[in-house]
């Protein structure tokens, strides 16, 4: 609420309307939290359901047979991160673009390139994770009745392929409440079929036929709502358009692919790499320690997805449409009231770890209880600097984020070689923390030098 000239409100006064005006009816009317709120509520139901996965499969199958379903699957997650363009970075941020602008033609030939891109990614993950199945059962699984699983789980990137695209037309065009839908049913999806095939003594092979089999859904529910809504608000079928639409903006959308291609390659190799590496130096023992300390302290993304998913776009079109001290103000507001406490409580929330998992998993988990939280305070980091990442992206500085990720990511599989086979899955998790801190300091200092 804004104070008339001429008044002679207090402080207090002052105050006491800015409270008003942040009132939770006002509140709940904004869009940004409205869409926030849903895609964070979907996220903490998923949540909910994969934690109560987690825990009964980590009960069922024991710390080894445990380690051993994590392996598997993170083999070809390994390989398709040497692939993944992360197209999905550059179709939100261009459809936000031409959509803001009216170019419906051009939102529909970056439909086309998005999704031809993901496909061939898709296919040449599949196809060499064939190749190498049989070595990473023997040599990373320590199971060589594990190739035919790795096979399995690698052919549901197939359908998978449909899901970055169709997830950025949906974003762009604001129907967070379908993406919200679509996690929470393709969660309970996994979560059934996993707890229900485990139970029934499947076993590992449980776990990764559950896992491929909700990867197939996701891909079949995007595109089933993003075609036609794509073809609704732009006018046509993305398939029929012409590439040359993007004549004049396809050196900028390349350049954005490739730094964005290497960015996420290597950001993601250290979240791959550390699984295999851990499972060939040390044990099936520690991975299971290590997988659920990683998967109980990644239960913060499921919060910073959606401050993600909605502030980029956001931030592309504000961006884009020239609106920088828009975009200023807009970026205070949300570290300041947003990203500081919550990473605070994140924080808070670690004294609690030792109380909580124990009952819940059992003391056979007991030792995976500092890892943990060492893994909590790099994720309490990572969402108190939500905003760092969608920033640095609408703003076209993809190079400079790329820079600070290869000197992390060096750095942190350096410290790999060196930390997890003197001390296992505790110097990892310690070394996790450690460049978590690093990446986001160095990202926020470059940040800052730019804005002088």
């Amino acid at each position: 609420m804004a104070v008339k000239e001429g008044s002679n409100l207090t402080l207090l006064e002052q105050a006491i309307e800015r409270v008003q005006a942040l009132s939770p009816r006002r509140l709940l009317a904004l869009p940004f939290v409205r869409n926030v709120g849903v895609l964070t509520a979907a996220n903490f139901a998923s949540a909910a359901l994969a934690f109560v996965q987690g825990i009964l499969v980590a009960r069922w199958l024991g710390p080894e047979l445990y380690g051993v379903a994590a392996l598997v699957m993170s083999m070809p997650n390994l390989v398709f991160t040497f692939f993944d363009t992360r197209s999905v970075e550059a179709s939100l941020k261009f459809l936000s673009e031409f959509h803001a602008r009216g170019e419906g033609e051009k939102a529909l030939a970056m439909c086309k390139v998005g999704y031809a891109v993901d496909f061939t990614i898709a296919l040449l993950a599949f196809l060499v994770s064939i190749f190498i199945a049989p070595w990473a059962a023997l040599n990373i699984a320590h199971r060589s009745e594990a190739t035919g699983l790795i096979i399995i789980y690698a052919s549901a990137f197939l359908p998978r392929a449909l899901v970055s695209t169709s997830y950025a037309v949906l974003a762009s065009l604001g129907h967070f409440s379908v993406i919200a839908f679509i996690g929470i049913a393709t969660t309970l999806v996994r979560v059934i079929l996993v707890l229900g095939m485990v139970w029934l003594g499947w076993q590992v092979a449980g776990v990764v036929w559950g896992n491929a089999a909700a990867m197939v859904l996701t891909g079949l529910l995007y595109s089933t709502y993003a075609f036609p809504l794509a073809k609704r608000q732009w006018g046509g079928l993305w398939w029929q358009v012409d590439w040359h639409l993007l004549k004049g903006r396809g050196r900028e959308i390349l350049g954005f692919i490739v730094y964005n291609d290497l960015t996420v390659l290597l950001g993601m190799i250290p979240k791959q790499l550390d699984v295999v590496l851990l499972g060939y130096f040390r044990n099936p023992t520690e991975v299971g320690y290590y997988k659920l300390a990683k998967s109980i302290a990644g239960t913060v993304g499921y919060l910073v997805g959606p401050l993600q998913s909605v502030t980029y776009p956001k931030f592309a079109q504000l961006w884009g449409t020239g609106n920088q001290e828009g975009l200023r103000r807009t970026v205070r507001r949300l570290a300041l009231s947003g990203g500081a406490p919550l990473g605070l409580a994140a924080l808070l929330g670690i004294a609690f770890v030792p109380f909580v998992v124990p009952p819940l998993v059992g003391n056979a988990y007991r030792p995976a209880i500092v890892a943990m939280q060492l893994l909590l305070v790099g994720s309490a980091v990572w969402l108190a600097f939500f905003w760092l990442r969608p920033l640095y992206f609408a703003k076209g500085m993809i190079k400079t984020w790329t820079n600070i990720t290869v000197f992390v990511v060096c750095l942190s599989i350096a410290g790999f070689i060196v930390a997890i086979p003197l001390w296992g899955y505790l110097g990892l998790a310690i070394w996790l923390m450690l460049m978590h801190l690093l990446g986001h300091g160095i990202g926020v200092i470059y940040l800052r030098k730019g804005c002088k």
